[in-house]
């Protein structure tokens, strides 16, 4: 049973381009290098629609498997749905603008309800935003050094 939605977004401005960013969403091989949580991530690049991307993560010290289904791209801007013991739904969109490029990431996903699930939901939405922030700030780092 879900109950409470997490809707999350975050963004940081770059002085990398906005071809070299979603040369780094794109490419799956490349999201366990600004992705701490992701130990491994296994699937076409570049992605495309209906791509599917299968891998590992580590949240809240567990190991799960993984899934990625793209549901769009365009020229600035990749979603996909998420499956690592929750769903989620993830939208970066990467747009240039005079200060260099802007990379926005939103996350939203259903939060786990009942007594033990609203415990878990507590730390599991301090995690996704600790990790939001910290994959923003280790794909610019990525991008800046390509």
């Amino acid at each position: 049973m879900f109950t409470k939605r997490l809707e999350i977004t975050r963004s940081v401005t770059t002085d990398a381009s906005w071809a070299e960013v979603m040369a780094l969403i794109l490419d799956p091989s490349t999201w366990p290098k600004w992705q701490a949580e992701i130990r491994i991530a296994e699937g076409p690049a570049p992605l495309a629609p209906s791509d599917v991307v299968d891998g590992r993560a580590r949240m809240l010290g567990f190991d799960v498997d993984g899934k990625s289904v793209t549901t769009h791209v365009s020229e600035d801007r990749y979603e996909q749905s998420v499956v690592v013991g929750v769903g989620m739904q993830i939208t970066y969109t990467v747009s240039s603008t005079p200060s260099g490029t802007t990379i926005e990431h939103s996350l939203s996903s259903q939060l786990p309800a009942g007594v033990l699930g609203r415990v878990l939901a507590v730390f599991l939405a301090r995690r996704l935003r600790k990790m939001q922030a910290e994959l923003l700030q280790a794909l610019k780092a990525q991008a800046e050094a390509s």
